[in-house]
Protein backbone atom coordinates (compact mmCIF):
# COMPACT_ATOMS: atom_id res chain seq x y z
CA UNK A 1 0.00 0.00 0.00
CA UNK A 2 1.51 3.28 -1.09
CA UNK A 3 1.74 6.38 1.10
CA UNK A 4 1.98 10.08 0.38
CA UNK A 5 4.20 12.41 2.29
CA UNK A 6 3.20 15.93 3.22
CA UNK A 7 5.34 18.83 4.34
CA UNK A 8 4.68 19.71 8.01
CA UNK A 9 2.86 23.02 8.39
CA UNK A 10 5.65 24.49 10.54
CA UNK A 11 8.16 24.09 7.72
CA UNK A 12 5.91 26.05 5.33
CA UNK A 13 5.61 29.01 7.68
CA UNK A 14 8.00 31.41 9.37
CA UNK A 15 7.85 32.56 12.99
CA UNK A 16 7.97 36.33 13.35
CA UNK A 17 10.90 37.37 15.54
CA UNK A 18 8.76 40.08 17.23
CA UNK A 19 5.15 38.90 17.58
CA UNK A 20 6.09 35.16 17.64
CA UNK A 21 3.18 34.31 15.32
CA UNK A 22 3.73 32.01 12.36
CA UNK A 23 2.88 33.25 8.86
CA UNK A 24 3.42 32.18 5.29
CA UNK A 25 6.53 33.48 3.53
CA UNK A 26 4.43 36.12 1.73
CA UNK A 27 4.10 38.02 5.04
CA UNK A 28 7.88 38.61 5.16
CA UNK A 29 9.91 41.02 3.05
CA UNK A 30 13.41 42.40 3.04
CA UNK A 31 13.13 45.25 5.55
CA UNK A 32 15.54 47.75 4.01
CA UNK A 33 17.53 47.54 0.80
CA UNK A 34 20.71 47.46 2.94
CA UNK A 35 19.64 44.59 5.24
CA UNK A 36 21.55 41.31 4.85
CA UNK A 37 19.94 39.30 7.65
CA UNK A 38 17.18 36.69 7.47
CA UNK A 39 13.70 38.09 6.81
CA UNK A 40 12.04 36.94 10.04
CA UNK A 41 9.98 39.98 11.04
CA UNK A 42 6.49 40.08 9.52
CA UNK A 43 5.36 43.12 7.52
CA UNK A 44 2.66 43.90 10.12
CA UNK A 45 5.29 44.28 12.85
CA UNK A 46 7.53 46.33 10.55
CA UNK A 47 4.57 48.60 9.72
CA UNK A 48 3.88 49.12 13.45
CA UNK A 49 7.58 49.84 14.03
CA UNK A 50 7.55 52.51 11.30
CA UNK A 51 4.38 54.05 12.73
CA UNK A 52 5.86 54.29 16.24
CA UNK A 53 9.11 55.92 15.06
CA UNK A 54 7.66 58.58 12.74
CA UNK A 55 9.30 61.59 14.36
CA UNK A 56 12.75 60.00 14.68
CA UNK A 57 15.24 58.24 12.44
CA UNK A 58 13.67 54.89 11.53
CA UNK A 59 16.06 51.96 11.75
CA UNK A 60 15.58 48.27 11.00
CA UNK A 61 14.13 46.60 14.13
CA UNK A 62 16.09 43.39 13.60
CA UNK A 63 18.44 42.76 16.53
CA UNK A 64 21.99 43.79 15.60
CA UNK A 65 21.05 45.41 12.28
CA UNK A 66 19.95 49.02 12.73
CA UNK A 67 20.17 49.93 9.04
CA UNK A 68 18.32 53.18 8.38
CA UNK A 69 15.12 53.08 6.34
CA UNK A 70 15.13 54.98 3.06
CA UNK A 71 12.00 56.68 1.71
CA UNK A 72 11.44 53.87 -0.82
CA UNK A 73 11.77 51.19 1.89
CA UNK A 74 8.90 52.76 3.81
CA UNK A 75 6.82 53.24 0.66
CA UNK A 76 7.33 49.56 -0.23
CA UNK A 77 6.54 47.98 3.13
CA UNK A 78 4.24 50.32 5.09
CA UNK A 79 0.47 50.36 4.77
CA UNK A 80 -1.03 53.20 2.73
CA UNK A 81 -2.22 55.01 5.87
CA UNK A 82 1.16 54.82 7.61
CA UNK A 83 3.06 55.82 4.47
CA UNK A 84 0.83 58.87 3.87
CA UNK A 85 1.42 60.01 7.46
CA UNK A 86 5.18 59.48 7.07
CA UNK A 87 5.19 61.33 3.73
CA UNK A 88 3.39 64.30 5.29
CA UNK A 89 5.77 64.46 8.26
CA UNK A 90 8.79 64.19 5.95
CA UNK A 91 7.50 67.09 3.87
CA UNK A 92 6.92 69.16 7.02
CA UNK A 93 10.50 68.52 8.19
CA UNK A 94 11.89 69.64 4.82
CA UNK A 95 9.75 72.79 4.87
CA UNK A 96 10.79 73.64 8.42
CA UNK A 97 14.40 73.60 7.30
CA UNK A 98 13.72 76.41 4.81
CA UNK A 99 14.27 79.84 6.43
CA UNK A 100 11.61 81.50 4.24
CA UNK A 101 8.95 78.98 5.27
CA UNK A 102 6.65 79.84 8.18
CA UNK A 103 3.71 78.01 9.71
CA UNK A 104 0.43 79.88 10.05
CA UNK A 105 -0.01 81.16 13.61
CA UNK A 106 -3.77 80.56 13.56
CA UNK A 107 -4.17 77.66 16.02
CA UNK A 108 -7.00 76.11 13.99
CA UNK A 109 -5.26 76.31 10.60
CA UNK A 110 -2.15 74.11 10.37
CA UNK A 111 -1.03 75.42 6.97
CA UNK A 112 2.23 77.09 6.09
CA UNK A 113 3.90 78.82 3.19
CA UNK A 114 7.08 80.35 1.83
CA UNK A 115 7.14 84.11 2.31
CA UNK A 116 9.27 85.63 -0.42
CA UNK A 117 8.89 89.19 0.86
CA UNK A 118 11.19 88.52 3.83
CA UNK A 119 11.92 91.28 6.34
CA UNK A 120 10.94 93.96 3.82
CA UNK A 121 7.31 92.75 3.91
CA UNK A 122 6.79 91.54 7.50
CA UNK A 123 3.03 90.95 7.30
CA UNK A 124 2.47 87.40 6.10
CA UNK A 125 -1.10 86.48 5.11
CA UNK A 126 -1.94 82.76 5.18
CA UNK A 127 -3.09 81.50 1.79
CA UNK A 128 -5.41 78.99 3.50
CA UNK A 129 -7.18 80.94 6.26
CA UNK A 130 -6.09 84.55 5.60
CA UNK A 131 -4.78 85.00 9.17
CA UNK A 132 -1.93 87.51 9.44
CA UNK A 133 1.35 86.88 11.21
CA UNK A 134 4.69 88.65 11.59
CA UNK A 135 7.44 87.13 9.47
CA UNK A 136 10.18 88.88 11.47
CA UNK A 137 9.04 87.86 14.97
CA UNK A 138 7.29 84.61 13.92
CA UNK A 139 4.19 85.41 16.00
CA UNK A 140 0.57 86.35 15.18
CA UNK A 141 0.52 89.86 13.68
CA UNK A 142 0.93 92.47 16.41
CA UNK A 143 -2.08 94.53 15.33
CA UNK A 144 -1.74 98.21 16.17
CA UNK A 145 2.05 97.98 16.49
CA UNK A 146 4.77 98.19 13.86
CA UNK A 147 7.65 95.73 14.18
CA UNK A 148 9.74 98.47 15.81
CA UNK A 149 6.97 99.21 18.33
CA UNK A 150 6.49 95.52 19.03
CA UNK A 151 10.23 95.18 19.62
CA UNK A 152 10.07 97.98 22.20
CA UNK A 153 7.07 96.28 23.81
CA UNK A 154 9.04 93.03 24.02
CA UNK A 155 11.93 94.77 25.70
CA UNK A 156 9.58 96.33 28.22
CA UNK A 157 8.03 92.96 28.99
CA UNK A 158 9.74 89.63 29.53
CA UNK A 159 10.78 89.13 25.90
CA UNK A 160 11.56 85.43 26.25
CA UNK A 161 8.21 84.67 27.88
CA UNK A 162 6.30 86.82 25.39
CA UNK A 163 7.90 85.15 22.40
CA UNK A 164 7.50 81.67 23.87
CA UNK A 165 3.78 82.16 24.48
CA UNK A 166 3.25 83.61 21.03
CA UNK A 167 5.30 81.03 19.14
CA UNK A 168 5.17 77.79 21.13
CA UNK A 169 1.65 77.67 22.55
CA UNK A 170 -1.83 77.38 21.09
CA UNK A 171 -5.12 78.19 22.79
CA UNK A 172 -7.48 75.35 23.63
CA UNK A 173 -10.30 75.61 21.04
CA UNK A 174 -12.87 75.21 23.84
CA UNK A 175 -11.66 77.22 26.87
CA UNK A 176 -8.88 79.34 25.34
CA UNK A 177 -6.09 78.53 27.84
CA UNK A 178 -2.64 78.45 26.23
CA UNK A 179 -1.19 74.96 25.83
CA UNK A 180 2.40 74.01 24.99
CA UNK A 181 3.32 70.83 23.11
CA UNK A 182 6.18 68.84 24.65
CA UNK A 183 6.95 66.40 21.86
CA UNK A 184 4.99 63.22 21.16
CA UNK A 185 2.02 62.97 18.84
CA UNK A 186 -0.33 65.76 17.77
CA UNK A 187 -3.30 64.53 19.83
CA UNK A 188 -3.73 67.08 22.62
CA UNK A 189 -5.92 67.15 25.74
CA UNK A 190 -6.57 70.40 27.61
CA UNK A 191 -5.03 70.29 31.08
CA UNK A 192 -7.86 72.22 32.75
CA UNK A 193 -9.83 69.64 34.77
CA UNK A 194 -13.17 71.30 33.99
CA UNK A 195 -12.42 71.29 30.24
CA UNK A 196 -10.36 68.23 29.13
CA UNK A 197 -11.15 69.10 25.50
CA UNK A 198 -9.30 66.91 22.97
CA UNK A 199 -7.98 68.39 19.74
CA UNK A 200 -5.30 68.03 17.07
CA UNK A 201 -2.27 70.32 17.43
CA UNK A 202 -2.10 70.74 13.65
Amino acid sequence: MGSTSSTPKASRTIECHICINRYSKSKFQKITEKCTHKNDICITCVDKHISSRMENVINCPHLGCGKEFEFNDIKRIATKKVFERYDTLTLRKVLQGMPEFKWCKNASCGSGQIHFGGDDAPIMTCNACKAKSCYIHDVPWHKGKTCEEYEKFRKGADAATTDYLQRETKPCPKCGIKIAKKGGCNHMTCTISSCKYEFCWL
